[in-house]
């Protein structure tokens, strides 16, 4: 796909195509996909990411900022394509002030 292609793909309404382009390129599914988030060390937060991965068999670990005011994870979970790991994506999005690396 070439830049303008992919500008007018998110112009267009798909915010993850870039993203999905690039995963397709770069990826072979099905794999282990590692996620990174950062989130505030609140129990209701922690509870809903990890919620969200709850039965998939992800590995998650999680480490607290030196203040302890936040809490970043890892999570290794195995995807058996680009729009899963999208979906994911989506899905940790919906929690407030997450940041997704």
């Amino acid at each position: 796909m070439s830049i303008d292609e992919n500008k007018n793909a998110s112009l267009n309404g798909d915010p993850y195509e870039n993203f999905r382009s690039l995963l397709q390129q770069s990826i072979v599914f099905p794999t282990e996909y590692t996620f990174k988030f950062i989130i505030k060390a609140e129990a209701d937060k922690i509870s809903a990411l990890k919620s969200m991965f709850e039965g998939t068999g992800a590995r998650l670990t999680e480490a607290s900022s030196s203040g302890g005011k936040y809490k970043s994870f890892t999570v290794q979970v195995q995807v058996q394509d680009e729009e899963e790991v999208i979906a994911y994506y989506k899905e940790v999005s919906r929690i407030d002030s997450v940041i997704m690396l």
